[in-house]
């Protein structure tokens, strides 16, 4: 791959994911429950599967701007915090897949994934990004209940992830054919 593809999946992945927390904050913010804990928290979906499909490069994109997020609405003049919890959101996504590769033996190219698979890659999602999250934000002083912020940031990162696959299922089968039929037109 290139470094020009490269680029433009981390910055579309960073866009994305910044957009669509906005948008979270906007339909879900009823749902609010503590410092960064949510019911539903669709942008965990985002996370999983721009890690999932792109490794690093969404881990990348996720972390700006997870960062730049940050910074505009929680930043308490630290940088190690601003650093530190900008990059929790692209870590916990790629730990994750990490261990479906080695224990679930997901194939990288995710050419084994079916829905049983999908399935546990988004509860090991939903276990490890809430337990690193809320490990950090108890550390700094931001939680103050951790079992149970811990306990609502599992369900409503488990919650946004099956709700993003979700629509990705519904979506793929109807521009699934267009991307066959641009890739036939490579061909010739």
């Amino acid at each position: 791959m290139t470094y020009k593809n490269r680029f433009f999946i981390v910055c579309t992945t960073a866009i994305v994911y910044f957009v669509l927390y906005q948008v979270n904050l906007i339909l879900f913010s009823s749902f609010h429950y503590s410092h960064r804990v949510d019911w539903v928290f669709l942008p965990s979906g985002l996370r999983l599967t721009f890690v999932l499909l792109f490794a690093l490069d969404g881990a990348i994109g996720i972390v700006l701007a997870s960062t730049l997020l940050t910074y505009f609405m929680y930043f308490d003049g630290n940088y190690l915090n601003l650093f530190i919890g900008g990059s929790l959101a692209g870590l916990a996504p790629f730990i994750a897949r990490q261990i479906a590769i080695d224990y679930f033996k997901l194939d990288r190219d995710l050419l084994n994934l079916r829905a049983l698979g999908l399935f546990k890659v988004s509860v090991l999602f939903a276990i490890i990004s809430p337990l690193i999250h809320q490990v950090w934000y108890f550390w700094i002083g931001r939680t103050e209940n951790f079992l149970t912020s811990t306990a609502v940031m599992m369900v409503g990162d488990w919650f946004g992830t099956v709700l993003v696959m979700a629509c990705f299922a519904l979506i793929l089968p109807r521009i699934k054919p267009a991307l066959e039929g641009d890739k036939a037109k490579a061909i010739k």
